[in-house]
């Protein structure tokens, strides 16, 4: 990475972190949660959280201030590795972007139409570097988290909270609920991208304080408006809260408008992440030339193959667990042996 335009603030490393954890995870928490976690997975909500929390400071004591670039840069195989899945996962969420605009704002199926200018803005902003989309993520923070705090307080007015509350508890199921939840926060394997190029330090904890917040209010929400049986049954059950919201003396009947909107452009900033840190790990490895022939391929071949991609979305979205735990096992893992055996021969090398 261009060290020169890639130190960011404590501020854009914030809204970094929150953008990218929450806007991947956000929309598929309240089913996610039930699925492994029925009677008590507002328990599980929470304390995946903790474990998260955990697992980014875990992350900053084994890092020991190497950044994410030197260790690609040494190890030029793992680079290649997390172009390659970084790759896949990009291609997962601009599919999933594709299938909500298709599903909710296109009358008939227009997937180049709507791949291509996703691409070209992806481009855009990380040709400029790390600052660079930190500078535009920091821009549309707000326009981003508004309406979703809106819709939250809309629909938080009159919930049903028997459905929200505990009714038993069994560790079996608390730690299965928290393992599939910790499974769905793969996203968050970021963070040692960047973390090691904020100015100030890593993330602060108000950011963690945040997300937590934010994904206790979405669950609640959800689960408070539609039920335990119809959240489980619903393909998009935040959207379908979304539907319900509406405020007060009739100014605004439909809110769903909006919060679509949030997640295209949030879960944009999931797919864009995905493209740049691949590419730029890339640059590491295989130098400038190594990181040109990975934006052909990556951007390039997303546009090729969105048709593809897209008529094979429904095989893919019924094995969205089995995405979410090779992640799991890749994404948190594969950084911690990178990083324990950079540390090693960094102190070897000492002595």
């Amino acid at each position: 990475m261009d060290n020169n335009r890639q130190w960011i603030t404590a501020r854009q490393g914030s809204r970094i972190f929150i953008l990218e954890i929450f806007s991947a995870a956000a929309l598929f928490l309240p089913q996610t949660a039930l699925r492994g976690n029925e009677h008590s997975a507002v328990l599980s909500v929470a304390a995946v959280w903790i474990l998260a929390g955990v697992y980014v400071l875990t992350a900053s004591k084994i890092a020991k201030g190497i950044p994410m670039d030197r260790v690609l840069g040494e190890y030029r195989w793992a680079a290649v590795i997390y172009y390659l899945r970084f790759l896949i996962n990009a291609a997962f969420f601009y599919g999933y972007i594709i299938s909500m605009a298709e599903t909710y704002m296109l009358r008939q199926k227009q997937s180049l139409m709507v791949g291509l200018p996703l691409l070209i803005l992806a481009y855009s902003m990380n040709r400029k570097g790390l600052l660079g989309r930190a500078r535009v993520m920091e821009g549309i923070f707000w326009f981003v988290l508004l309406p979703v705090i809106l819709v939250l307080a809309l629909g938080g007015t009159d919930l049903a909270w028997s459905e929200i509350a505990v009714t038993s508890f069994r560790w079996t199921e608390f730690l299965r609920g928290s393992f599939l939840l910790l499974a769905l926060l793969h996203p968050i394997e970021l963070v040692w991208f960047y973390r090691g190029n904020i100015k100030e330090g890593g993330v602060k904890i108000t950011s963690f304080l945040a997300v937590g917040a934010l994904f206790l209010g979405i669950f609640a929400v959800v689960l408070g408006s539609l039920g335990r049986k119809l959240t489980l049954l619903d393909q998009n059950p935040v959207m379908s809260m979304a539907q319900g919201a509406a405020i007060p003396g009739g100014v605004m009947a439909r809110l769903d408008i909006f919060l679509i909107a949030f997640w295209i452009v949030g879960v944009f900033c999931v797919f864009s992440g995905y493209l740049f840190y691949g590419n730029e790990g890339l640059c590491q490895a295989l130098g400038r030339k190594g990181k040109i022939t990975g934006e052909i391929l990556s951007y390039g071949g997303l546009f090729l193959g969105t048709n593809l991609l897209l008529k094979y979305w429904d095989i893919i979205w019924n094995h969205f667990f089995l995405f979410l735990y090779g992640n799991l096992a890749a994404g948190l893992l594969f950084p911690v042996i990178l990083f324990l055996t950079a540390g090693r021969k960094k102190h070897e090398k000492k002595h």
